[in-house]
């Protein structure tokens, strides 16, 4: 088992509404508070990967809570998905709560809490792989987005070679014909003296 990893300081997800999610009548609970989004999603996701709740009652925990920023509830699966490709990135956590972590990803694809198109576009690919999210495996998936970024960064521009070469002799013409017009001037005037 992996050493304990540190967590927030649950300041929204406490130990009484851990229980009251846990339990059968949890659909009656209600936080008696607004409180923020992203801090109370990034303690509720810290409770699933920690163990102290099971991914499948964050539902449960989402509906009975009132956001501050009540207007932004439909970006909740945004932030969701911006807080796994955190924890994902996250090197302390292993084991244990990597497991944890890959479970309830796939959890909240299942609630329909994350749009998978979101963890394509913010987590690791590895990770992605992982959570079951794509078919390409994590090495694939790295050469191919090495031969889009190379094809993107390296691409050769065309060029219209033969008007390139029409514009350089023609830039030589208007020089030789300015020397031999100021040549021609210059002898017409020593002529002339």
């Amino acid at each position: 088992m992996s050493p304990p990893i540190q967590a927030p300081d649950y300041k929204h997800v406490t130990e009484e509404c851990l229980r009251q999610w846990k339990s059968q009548s949890a659909a009656a609970f209600r936080l008696p508070d607004p409180v923020p989004m992203a801090r109370f999603l990034y303690e509720l996701c810290w409770a699933a990967v920690r163990g102290d709740l099971p991914p499948h009652k964050c539902r449960v925990a989402l509906d009975s809570v009132v956001f501050v920023e009540e207007s932004r509830r439909g970006e909740v699966g945004s932030v969701l998905a911006d807080i796994i490709a955190h924890l994902g990135q996250d090197v302390t956590i292993s084991g244990e709560y990597h497991n944890r972590l890959v479970k309830m990803t796939k959890s909240f694809v299942e609630l329909s809490l994350i749009v998978p198109r979101l963890l394509q576009e913010r987590c690791e690919e590895e990770f992605v792989w992982e959570v079951e999210q794509t078919r390409l495996k994590g090495q694939d998936l790295k050469a191919k987005e090495v031969r889009v970024n190379t094809r993107l960064l390296y691409q050769q521009t065309k060029f219209n070679l033969l008007r390139e070469e029409s514009e350089g002799y023609a830039k030589l013409n208007c020089y030789i014909f300015d020397v031999l017009y100021c040549c021609s001037k210059r002898l017409v005037e020593l002529r002339n003296l």
